[in-house]
């Protein structure tokens, strides 16, 4: 049978041939190991996508489209052009779940030609997934009122969301199926779905949105995710910019699709080398653990942040070798706040302990105001670096006059980023959006909370739910670690001790905020004791993460992360009332290779600690877990 003309043009893209400009009807991309492909194409006039994983379709046809001064580009299509598909490897340095990331993907851009202005598509498939964007057509300002992308996944897939009441993704998760969608509910992402028949998994999100509106979604139908921009009815950009990347993630297991967020930080600008001269490895950028005051009852009960209980939680942070302590609100209430400030960062550096201050976006200082290039937040930094500190910890994303995740906030962020970095500040968001990628173009961003924390109490079966949500997109600032004592405790709910201790090992946050004071700490992990070696021992930042197969979102959440040629492993139990037993837990990633063991896992008592060794554990001698109701497990593992 001899091949149609289309045929040759879509066989020339997947081998990499160059070609002149061709018209036709649909464009298909595979990634560099050809088991992820998408197509594109025009139907009725307008423009569809599809994805598969292995020759399955995974993401099922659904538009593509950005309205622009009124106009749906991804309409009115007469035929698509593209010249040729392009290979592109590199490799980059990251502070986050690997410190080694590896790009490699194949390129093509579309023209899709219309009866007005044609609307330009680029794509990219990785080996992970795919990521496209739209280039806005013209030279001048033009609007943007919305897109018409959506998503549509096979039906009975179930999927993972959370919805978005006040625009800092402090809302619980929740899960729906493909099929039987609830009509017109907005929901934010990452979204993650599982395919029915065990045929994989689907994580979807953005990247690199900065100026423009952040993308949420809509379940327009019991079938189909359309895109949503909550907080904006329309922008302004330049004609000739691209809009966020749209990123699809697949894999055939939950550890191959949360892989896929490399995808989103591949897709991110590189760091300008002019403030990151070494990317994520600039001197002045150090990830690291951070004592915390407030959510410690002793700290509250002795009047909140004042300078004598912010040395002792400085104390405590040299005594278990943390890198820094944080400041929380209260200090701008201090007498003299700036030179006490300035004592209290020499005080922690004559401890080798970083210091960074919370700062709230809607209080006097107008920090966002744009006016007179941000001239507040210069001021305020400018104070900031000449007090010594090592940071700043923002908040309140929503607060006036931020709106949510809208273009005033996603204008303001960069602007922070990279402030900071001329002051070599590091930056932590706190009632924040979701990560999109700064932490690669941003090396400064050094964690973020786009999450219901400890603040809000322990919450098993969320946690493990939201690991996976946040996990999608980067870092998450869960703040573990509350050690309060007894069954019925603040905050602590009904997770257990080594719940909070393995919470540290599950949510990646470069700088990892443990919540409990020097009291709780020194009652909960005793000096000299296995669990307090334990406890210091967690690192903030890994060289390679594994999901094991054990998870189940809503269940049960299980890590494996390396640090160097150690092997971290934390579990949860998202059930608050039953134990569940995980017997011959394997870890494929040992090979044959026998480690020792140390591990603490759940108590007689939720507030105790149950210690041990076992050597000799690889692929073939796994280990045995066994977790108490709302129960957690952590273990390192060495080479013996």
């Amino acid at each position: 049978m001899t091949p149609t003309h289309q045929q040759l043009l879509t066989l020339a893209l997947l081998a990499g041939m160059s070609l002149s400009a061709s018209a036709a009807d649909s464009v298909t991309l595979a990634s560099p190991d050809q088991r992820v492909s998408a197509k594109v194409s025009i139907r009725n006039q307008e423009l569809f996508y599809q994805i598969q994983l292995a020759g399955k379709t995974v993401l099922e046809d659904a538009r593509l489209g950005v309205t622009v001064d009124g106009v749906d580009l991804g309409s009115g299509i007469k035929d698509l052009k593209y010249v040729a598909i392009t290979e592109h490897k590199e490799q980059y340095h990251l502070n986050g779940d690997e410190s080694l990331l590896k790009s490699h993907d194949k390129r093509v851009t579309i023209t899709a030609e219309r009866e007005g202005e044609p609307l330009v598509i680029q794509l990219r498939a990785f080996d992970g997934g795919l990521g496209f964007r739209y280039i806005i057509p013209g030279n001048a300002a033009r609007k943007i009122s919305g897109e018409a992308t959506a998503w549509k996944l096979p039906s009975k897939t179930k999927i993972w969301f959370r919805t978005n009441t006040h625009g800092d993704y402090s809302d619980r998760a929740q899960a729906a199926d493909i099929g039987a969608l609830p009509v017109d509910k907005e929901v934010v992402g990452p979204l993650l779905g599982e395919l029915p028949g065990g045929d994989g998994y689907v994580g979807i999100t953005e990247a690199d949105p900065w100026n423009h509106s952040g993308l949420s979604f809509r379940f327009n139908s019991g079938e189909t995710i359309a895109a949503q921009f909550k907080y904006d009815t329309e922008w302004t950009v330049p004609g000739g910019s691209p809009t966020a990347w749209r990123v699809a993630m697949v894999g055939s297991d939950l550890n191959s699709v949360m892989q896929g967020r490399q995808l989103v930080t591949h897709l991110s600008p590189a760091p300008d080398p002019k403030l990151y001269p070494q990317g994520s490895k600039t001197p002045w950028i150090k990830p690291g653990r951070s004592a915390w005051s407030w959510l410690d009852p002793h700290a509250r009960a002795r009047g909140g942040v004042t300078v004598e209980h912010q040395k002792r939680f400085i104390d405590m942070a040299a005594q278990l070798g943390f890198e820094y302590n944080t400041v929380d609100d209260g200090w701008e209430m201090w007498p003299d706040k700036w030179k006490t400030l300035t004592e209290l960062a020499a005080y922690a550096k004559s401890k080798n302990v970083k210091l960074v201050a919370w700062k709230d976006t809607a209080d006097g200082d107008r920090v966002p105001d744009p006016a007179d290039n941000y001239a507040n937040l210069r001021a305020f930094l400018d104070k900031c670096r000449d007090a010594g500190l090592a940071g700043i910890k923002i908040d309140f994303l929503w607060g006036n006059p931020l709106i949510g995740e809208g273009t005033k906030t996603l204008s303001y962020m960069p602007v922070v980023y990279r402030m900071c970095a001329e002051r070599q500040l590091v930056v932590n968001f706190h009632g924040a959006v979701k990560p999109t990628g700064q932490a690669r173009t941003w090396p400064n961003a050094i964690t973020q909370e786009p999450v219901l924390g400890m603040e809000a109490g322990a919450a098993p079966a969320d946690a493990t739910i939201v690991a996976f949500l946040c996990g999608l997109s980067g870092y998450c600032d869960y703040t573990p670690g509350v050690f309060a004592a007894g069954e019925k405790t603040e905050m602590r709910g009904k997770s257990t001790w080594t719940h909070q201790l393995a919470l540290g090992i599950v949510f990646c946050s470069p700088v990892q905020h443990w919540a409990s004071g020097p009291e709780l700490t020194a009652s909960a992990v005793p000096v000299g004791s296995l669990e307090r070696t334990i406890y210091q021992s967690i690192p903030p930042t890994w060289d390679e993460t594994v999901v094991l197969a054990a998870s189940k979102p809503g269940s049960i959440a299980a890590f494996a992360r390396r640090k160097g040629k150690d092997w971290f492993v934390g579990i949860i139990n998202g059930n608050e009332n039953e134990a569940v037993a995980l017997d011959k837990l394997k870890l494929p990633f040992l090979g044959a290779k026998k480690y020792n063991c140390v591990w603490v896992a759940d108590g007689a008592k939720p507030d105790e600690f149950q210690t041990g060794r076992s050597p000799g554990v690889s692929n073939t001698n796994p280990l045995s877990v066994k977790l108490s109701a709302g129960g957690g497990y952590v273990a390192i593992l060495r080479s013996e």
